[in-house]
């Protein structure tokens, strides 16, 4: 092979490792040919990177063992469409599509995370009474990790003040306010206190 085959910087240097980590970024969208010996699952299509996230979960919630591993999957999911917090209106449908399982299998993980009491859910109706899909309220306190804790102040805030800080000049307001002071006679004389009648000067 010819020296001028290879792919060269006009420095000269040998580039050809340069795209190795975007090429291999690119790997799990390449077309693979059928093959019976591998399972189903190899065979779906990856999904598209949006650049979408899924707040923090918390340690408890993934290593529950009581839950199959795809409940956790789907109410991992769920809590990434719920946002803020509100009741989640979608159908078993969509979530089978997203996680790549039929839909009674959605219902079986429907059911075990009810059980381990991580969501409820109803069916819903149209006007005509057929079903429409499913609401789902999340315990968000069981999944997602926030942190609620107050903030500690510092303690330069928890020290006294400093000299320049603290304002020397008092000033009273020596006018005495008549109306004031009738009404605190008054308020003495219900509660049996000895008031001086006249304001002092």
């Amino acid at each position: 092979m010819h020296l001028t085959s290879f792919p060269f910087k006009r420095a000269g240097t040998f580039s050809a490792l340069s795209m190795t980590s975007p090429l291999r970024a690119l790997l799990p969208y390449a077309i693979q040919m059928e093959d019976t010996n591998r399972p189903k699952r190899k065979s779906l299509e990856v999904p598209r990177d949006h650049n979408t996230f899924i707040k923090p979960l918390k340690q408890s919630f993934v290593k529950n063992p009581r839950m199959m591993p795809m409940t956790r999957v789907m109410l991992a999911l769920l809590s990434g469409w719920a946002g803020n917090g509100k009741a989640l209106e979608t159908t078993t449908g969509i979530i089978a599509k997203h996680l790549g399982r039929c839909r009674r299998q959605v219902f079986r993980y429907l059911k075990d995370a009810m059980e381990e009491g991580y969501l409820s859910y109803t069916r819903t109706k149209d006007r005509i009474g057929r079903y429409t899909g499913l609401r789902i309220w999340l315990n968000f306190p069981a999944i997602r990790y926030s942190n609620t804790r107050k903030k500690l102040k510092t303690p330069e805030k928890l020290a006294m003040t400093l000299k320049s800080e603290t304002n020397n000049k008092l000033i009273y307001n020596r006018n005495t306010d008549e109306e004031m002071w009738d009404r605190l006679a008054q308020f003495a004389s219900l509660t049996g206190f000895d008031m001086p009648t006249e304001p002092p000067s």
